[in-house]
């Protein structure tokens, strides 16, 4: 009758030292020769490996180069907390940061007042820059206008007419007609024998024959309106008639 042998525990362990004494040189061993400058053995981890295996690989790598690793960052950080940082003068401060005053000096839009007509007599063409005193032309006198700008006293009612020569006191008026600057809109001001200073605005314009047939230009209006006249055309053969209306 045969008997089965019994495992011997003492073997196996020993056969277990062995092998484990042997896995535990081989990496002494590629430890020490990596630090001496030795060829890398470890392969490079693929591209999908997540950014936590670098923090990982850091954990294995040599003490002393940790610890370099480790003064260095601190270095830094020290360096930057006790930096000393750039003090500016109160000279400079001043100097960079512009006053309020300053401020709302190059900000505030100064309005100008809106010009005044006073006076007897007179008109006031600010656009045309005419600023003339106001004589009587009655309607019975047979004598040319002088360089005058006249009050026509045939127009009808509601109807200021005044006229003057192209060549003179009305050179202004005719020059914006003949350039194409007189424009709808455009203000005059005009003071009667009272002192009432009213404001008439330009509505139209025509050229004209002096004949009888342009007797709408002095005839009466339904609203407060004027007429400027002055000649136009060659040897002067025509009348520039311009009507206003009043608008304060």
């Amino acid at each position: 009758m045969s008997t089965a042998r019994r495992p011997r525990p003492r073997v196996v362990v020993l056969l277990l030292a062995v092998v484990l004494a042997a896995e535990f040189g081989a990496m002494a061993i590629g430890t020490r020769g990596a630090s001496a400058g030795g060829p890398a053995q470890a392969t490079a981890p693929p591209a999908e490996r997540p950014a936590a295996a670098a923090v990982a690989t850091r954990a294995f790598e040599p003490a002393p180069e940790r610890a370099a690793r480790t003064i260095a960052v601190t270095a830094d950080a020290v360096a930057a907390a006790v930096a000393p940082r750039e003090r500016v003068s109160p000279s400079r401060a001043a100097a960079v940061r512009p006053s309020l005053e300053s401020t709302v000096r190059a900000t505030s839009v100064v309005t100008p007042r809106a010009a005044t007509y006073r006076g007897r007599n007179h008109v006031w063409i600010p656009a045309l820059g005419i600023n003339r005193s106001v004589s009587a032309f009655p309607c019975s006198r047979s004598r040319p206008p002088d360089n005058l700008v006249y009050r026509w006293g045939c127009a009808g009612r509601n109807n200021v007419y005044l006229l003057g020569h192209a060549h003179s006191v009305f050179k202004p008026l005719h020059d914006a007609y003949v350039t194409g600057r007189l424009r709808k809109g455009m203000k005059v001001f005009y003071a009667d024998g009272s002192g009432r200073v009213r404001t008439y605005a330009v509505t139209w314009w025509k050229a004209t024959r002096p004949t009888t047939a342009a007797s709408w230009a002095w005839a009466a209006q339904s609203r407060p309106s004027m007429t400027l006249q002055t000649c136009v055309g060659a040897d002067s053969a025509f009348r520039l008639m311009v009507r206003l209306v009043a608008v304060r």
